[in-house]
């Protein structure tokens, strides 16, 4: 005598209701999962605005301290560490490749001189470029008449064209022999994970 055991499955119906729930799961989740790469670029600029603020003030305070340390020009300046930056005003002089990378330790950053950052210049997922006055004054960042600066912005954007960047500019000529103006440390979030 053989029975044969009743097999139960879901039906049709079933299987259809799961997905839907299952979809509209996927698209109140989703939105919740793209910010949070968002709020990660966001801490990671805010994080390294800090970081270039106290560089910025730390150069600046060994100037004041050192001042035999500087170049008859008063445009370079030779840290304890014996590495030699450009400075603008006693400030540090607004180029990446050859002040701040030198002053700052980030290991994610990568210098290049294209606007846009991508795995074929960068195998990091941050650049920073170097920028003259035109740029920062066209996009309302200085009235300054004077100065330049650079730009760390994420791997996969477009520096002209998304705003989702750090900037550092100091208003400072090259040749200033006294205390400058105090150079800016700003963000655009703007255009984060957008």
């Amino acid at each position: 005598m053989t029975q044969y055991a009743r097999v139960k499955g879901f039906t049709l119906i079933e299987l259809v209701v799961v997905i839907i729930v299952l979809g509209i799961l996927a698209v109140v989740a989703l939105p919740k999962f793209i910010d949070l790469r968002t709020d990660a670029d966001v801490a990671v600029l805010k994080g390294m605005q800090a970081s270039i603020k106290s560089a910025r003030d730390l150069v600046a305070a060994q100037i004041e301290l050192r001042p035999e340390n500087l170049n008859n020009a008063q445009s370079r300046f030779t840290l304890e560490n014996g590495q030699n930056i450009r400075v603008r005003g006693y400030y540090p002089d607004g180029r990446w490749n050859n002040t701040f990378s030198r002053i700052v330790d980030f290991d994610s950053v990568t210098y290049i001189t294209s606007n846009n950052c991508t795995e074929n210049n960068s195998d990091t997922v941050w650049c920073a470029r170097n920028r003259g006055l035109g740029w920062f004054t066209s996009r309302g960042l200085t009235t300054a008449t004077v100065g330049r600066g650079f730009v760390i912005f994420p791997r996969g954007n477009n520096l002209n064209n998304d705003q989702c960047y750090l900037y550092y500019f100091t208003p400072n000529d090259n040749n200033v022999t006294q205390k400058g103006v105090l150079p800016i440390v700003g963000l655009d979030l703007s255009e984060c994970g957008g």
